[in-house]
């Protein structure tokens, strides 16, 4: 009997458990283990670790994951990219903390280290004279610039080639805009002496480097932000434009080498919508052709096969699918397998072993942050070694339900429904609108996957719909051009639209909804209750333009290189339609509860728009809730900040929904 009864009290227990919401802190702390890379060999792992605000290197013996070396950054600095140079050495970036600033911005200084700790080195950066090797002298020298790693140089051990972009001086300050042409360079992993190897004719380039460090490829955007590649036979010979030199379509653009040099890919777009797509060209015959079969929606992602070729493509018509490679490879049989076994997930391969013998792989969802495995291609055998965000139950989280919902203009708008988990029995949840920012820039859509906005939200039993509205990346160029000078106008539409059909559906309260977005969606937030005052009880604007004249006079795109063009493009320089799609002159039409969200040091969307739209609200006597962080740029990144700044959103949410 005592025995039944501790059982019940068990269950009891885990039901309650089960019945709370996960605690806040578990959706604003970043996550753990950020990624992690095979050795060459296989025998050893690189991983960015986070803890306390930190990011760390941390370098894991393979057989039993025990930590076996590492570099833990000084104050609040953090480990920004690594990779593996040989099997004994990494190379890692800093991003540094500035006094400035809450989150840390990269240097462009690149670092080694040896498995063992030995041989620590800066190798490059703006500081690199300063870190003595033992003598009084440097032998390396100050570089006011960023660079990229372009080629491991198969033949040659001690040396890799390196890209450098100089920096761009814009007051006191340097900031890596990539407007100036950049430097070659082959550069020693264990001393950091360079020696200059060529200069690209153009700059905002990035170019393609063999292993043997013969640069035949080049890409840039000039200041109209049109792209142009051009080929050369070897690093002697003149440029010329791609479509020359190969019969190939306009506006295809090399990403990669096989690993052989005999082929590449490119991306392009195809059909009527003109969907993101690879295609793949023989160097040798000249054979052109596309990467992969028919897909309605852009390719987000790719993974290569052994030759350094695509093998897979993922693409988010809805939840995430893939489709493979004309030219089926050992890899893409692996995928295939590995997407069966861990159906209706993501499945990637993050690194592979230079044999390809062993595999990395990342599986995620909607309700899975990312978990990782070791996969053995010859046993066919996986091992699980790592879940990111590890204090998250996977199973106290939320699905998104792909929803398409037609417009009156003969469009489809895709997006994905979360409803709460807990709902008393025949009532109806709030809804909050996420709106995404951007809003055109590659990746700025809503995809199927975890997000931890939306599963806080939902986990305090709200309704969350989010909505590729038109203007959306990932839908093909024809889509995404829909939305140009339409900010405030048929992209809201959309916005204000689905909220309704979701209303109309029956599962939502109609009568609580509200509005929520940052950056392109805090702009919007704002000027969907403008558009329809009465379908809102709230809105939330996060680092928002509030006044699209200011994106002009305040932002910082204008100075980046293509900046201006870029603006004209998809603002447009109508004086009226930019004051009639801005919320500031409309807040009279405000009838919603507002709450502001922004960052002192946003240099993209400048404080001024907050101050300016709080100040007209508090005139017109609709004052705001403001939350402002005067470290914060375009985000809140301290921990300690976010903490109070999402506690800030659901009693805000709670005070006018529930």
């Amino acid at each position: 009997m005592k025995g039944i009864l501790v059982s019940l009290l068990l269950l009891v227990s885990a039901a309650s458990i089960a019945s709370q919401p996960l605690p806040l802190e578990y959706f604003i702390k970043h996550g753990d283990y950020l990624d992690l890379k095979l050795s060459p060999d296989g025998k050893h792992i690189a991983a960015r670790m986070q803890h306390d605000g930190r990011v760390f290197l941390v370098l894991l013996n393979t057989a039993d994951m025990k930590v076996v070396g590492g570099v833990r950054p000084e104050s609040k600095d953090i480990i920004h990219t690594v990779n593996w140079l040989n099997n004994e050495r990494v190379v890692f970036e800093y991003a540094e903390k500035q006094s400035y600033l809450d989150s840390p911005v990269p240097t462009g200084e690149l670092f080694a280290i040896n498995i063992d700790g030995s041989q620590k080195e800066m190798l490059y950066g703006y500081r690199a004279s300063d870190e003595r090797t033992g003598t009084r002298l440097s032998n390396r020298e100050n570089n006011l610039a960023s660079q990229e790693i372009i080629s491991y140089l198969e033949d040659d051990d001690d040396h890799i080639l390196i890209a450098e972009y100089p920096w761009t001086k814009d007051g006191t300050l340097y900031y890596d805009t990539r407007e100036r042409p950049p430097t070659i360079s082959r550069l020693n992993i264990y001393s950091g002496k360079k020696r200059r190897i060529d200069v690209i004719p153009h700059g905002s380039s990035r170019v393609l480097a063999t292993k043997k460090g013969e640069i035949n490829f080049m890409t840039w955007r000039d200041e109209q932000g049109e792209f142009h590649s051009a080929y050369r036979k070897n690093n002697d010979a003149p440029w010329k434009p791609l479509t020359e030199a190969f019969e190939i379509a306009k506006g295809h653009y090399p990403l990669g080498l096989s690993e052989d040099n005999k082929s590449l890919f490119l991306s392009g777009r195809v059909g009527k919508e003109e969907v993101y797509t690879l295609f793949t060209l023989d160097l040798e015959t000249g054979e052109y052709a596309r990467a992969f079969p028919e897909h309605d929606t852009d390719i987000e992602e790719y993974i290569l096969d052994s030759n350094g070729m695509p093998a897979v493509g993922i693409t988010f018509p809805g939840k995430s699918a893939f489709v493979y490679a004309h030219n089926k490879s050992k890899i893409s049989k692996i995928h295939s397998m590995l997407a069966e076994a861990f159906k209706g997930q993501t499945v990637d391969i993050a690194s592979a072993t230079k044999d390809w013998k062993t595999l990395l792989v990342r599986v995620s969802s909607d309700v899975n942050p990312g978990e990782y495995y070791l996969f053995d291609s010859e046993t066919m055998g996986a091992d699980f070694i790592w879940a990111n965000s590890s204090w998250i139950d996977p199973t106290q989280l939320t699905a998104m339900q792909p929803v398409a919902i037609p417009t009156d203009d003969g469009e489809t708008l895709h997006g994905y429904l979360t409803m709460p988990r807990a709902l008393k029995k025949g009532s109806k949840p709030p809804l909050v609108v996420i709106i995404h920012g951007g809003p055109h820039q590659s990746g700025t859509r809503d995809f199927w996957a975890y997000d931890a906005e939306t599963q806080l939200i939902a986990s305090r039993g709200y309704a969350v719909l989010r909505v590729n509205f038109r203007g959306s990346n990932g839908y093909g160029k024809r889509f995404e051009r829909l939305g140009y000078r339409e900010w405030g106008g048929a992209m809201i539409k959309d916005i204000n639209d689905s909220v309704k059909w979701v209303i109309n559906q029956g599962n939502v309260d109609g009568d609580k909804v509200c509005a929520y977005g940052a950056s392109y969606g805090g702009y919007a937030a704002l000027m969907a209750v403008v558009r329809k005052p009465d379908l809102y009880q709230c809105t939330i604007g996060y680092v928002g333009v509030y006044d699209l004249e200011y994106m002009y006079s305040e932002s910082d795109i204008p100075n980046n290189w293509g900046g201006q063009a870029y603006l004209q493009r998809v603002l447009g320089t109508d004086k009226q339609q930019l004051v009639d799609f801005s919320p500031i002159h409309h807040v009279d039409k405000i009838k919603a509860k507002v709450m502001l969200i922004h960052g002192s040091k946003d240099r993209r969307v400048p404080e001024i728009n907050a101050e300016s739209l709080a100040e007209k609200l508090e005139d017109s006597g609709k004052a705001p809730e403001y939350l402002q962080y005067s470290q914060a740029g375009h985000g809140v990144f301290d921990e300690g900040d976010r903490q109070e700044m999402y506690q800030g959103l659901l009693d805000f949410l709670n005070t006018n929904l529930q």
